[in-house]
């Protein structure tokens, strides 16, 4: 089995080629740089459009900590990811999306912030700030999203929807909790996952962030943005492109699967 890993890094990939070499590369050369035994899993979502799989089979012929599973159907978010966690064998499991670049020192940078924030024990997830390939500021971590927040983001009052869910914190680019960080970058201990479970296999595609981060905060468990390390997002935002679509119709439905568990239509869990 080799080195026994410190670090399981589980991403889901989905006709990703055109991400997979610039996240293997930096996230590779990290490994390397950080010296933490680190194990890579990628779980293809059945990718028909272009040549993901074999741009991963690539990789791992040359890097021995890298598995493929390779799926015959698109499983969504959480099942495919769900997969991985069961497969890791880190101490801790960094869920990574597939249009992510790691910049030097991301994975050492999370891994110490446990010994920085308080109350460690009750740490259920960091994330990092994200910025897009230009350098710009993505909000990826808010107060939970309820109705009103929906109905603002659908007809661009931005100014609303910044007072119902935008955390000042985030924004001025400082150490917080927050109630939770969309699934792009997580550094979550495995012993969360036995602690709380796995993600929710009735979503689909989204929001299995929301409804985790709600479901560390049941628990006691703590949401951390931790804005001194950062990771680059390549934002596809496919529900928002297209909110009449599949994935769009899924995400309303997991919406309201979320409210309707957590009772928090117009006020938050």
């Amino acid at each position: 089995m080799g080195v026994q890993p410190i670090i399981s890094v589980v991403c889901i990939t989905w006709n990703s080629e055109r991400f997979i070499r610039p996240l293997l590369t930096t996230l590779l050369a990290e490994i390397e740089h950080s010296g933490l035994p680190t194990e890579i899993i990628l779980i293809d979502n059945g990718s028909t459009r272009d040549r993901t799989t074999e741009e991963v089979r690539t990789f791992a012929a040359a890097h021995a900590n890298i598995t493929l599973v390779p799926l015959s159907t698109n499983h969504g978010t959480t099942a495919s990811r769900n997969i991985g966690i069961r497969m890791a064998r880190g101490e801790f499991i960094l869920i990574l999306d597939s249009d992510t670049e790691m910049p030097p020192g991301t994975l050492r940078g999370l891994l110490d912030a446990f010994g920085e924030l308080p109350e460690p024990g009750k740490i259920g997830l960091i994330h990092p700030r994200l910025t897009f390939p230009d350098g710009s500021f993505q909000e990826s971590a808010r107060r939970f999203p309820t109705l009103a927040t929906k109905f603002f983001r659908i007809f661009r009052l931005e100014g609303a929807r910044s007072r119902n869910e935008t955390i000042p914190e985030v924004i001025r680019g400082e150490v917080a909790e927050v109630d939770y960080a969309i699934s792009a970058c997580w550094l979550v201990p495995r012993t969360v996952f036995d602690q709380v479970g796995l993600l929710d296999e009735t979503i689909f595609y989204s929001p299995e962030d929301v409804e985790f981060c709600a479901r560390l905060k049941r628990h006691g468990l703590r949401v951390w943005y931790y804005p001194k390390c950062h990771v680059i997002h390549n934002c596809q935002r496919l529900t928002a492109k297209r909110p009449l679509s599949r994935l769009g119709l899924s995400h309303a439905k997991g919406l309201l699967r979320f409210w309707w568990r957590y009772g928090c239509f117009f006020t938050r869990p």
